[in-house]
């Protein structure tokens, strides 16, 4: 909560209501035992399972994260002299995982001809992949790391 409360995050890591979606039945039965025998200590438990099991997947989403990234910076790294603006581009991917060809050229400041050259390249390296599907105003898509947060 610190960190999206400083900017750092957009959202918690430790997502708690898709555990207490998935186990709605003992999330009631949980909140009845407090209410009707003053049995805290089951809740505790339960809260506290949850918190175990999101902790897990979010290290698992973690790890998967910097293997990812990884296995793009060395992609990137036969970019030649686009290299560096590969690095930047594949930083921002990663807090806005889909852009327009517009919104990379201004990000950056280049020429559109440019951001459209990056997004290509991207896309040969299996990095990006064209969302919308059509020919103009098209999306792309970081599109490995967006599945790793649809599961």
């Amino acid at each position: 909560m610190q960190l999206v409360e400083a900017g750092v995050l957009e959202k918690p890591t430790l997502y708690l209501s898709d555990f207490f979606e998935r186990n709605k039945g003992a999330y009631y039965d949980a909140l009845t035992v407090v209410r009707a025998s003053d049995d805290i200590e089951q809740w505790v438990k339960f809260f506290l399972t949850g918190v175990i099991e999101t902790a897990i997947k979010g290290k698992s989403t973690f790890e998967k994260i910097i293997s990812l990234r990884r296995r793009y910076e060395q992609k990137i790294m036969e970019m030649g002299r686009r290299a560096e603006l590969g690095q930047e581009f594949l930083l921002t991917l990663f807090s806005q995982p889909i852009m327009t060809i517009n919104q990379i050229a201004e990000k950056f400041s280049i020429a559109f001809i440019t951001a459209t050259r990056l997004v290509n390249e991207f896309e040969q390296k299996g990095i990006l992949k064209e969302k919308t599907g059509y020919s103009r105003n098209r999306s792309f898509e970081l599109h490995e790391y967006v599945a790793l947060f649809e599961k």
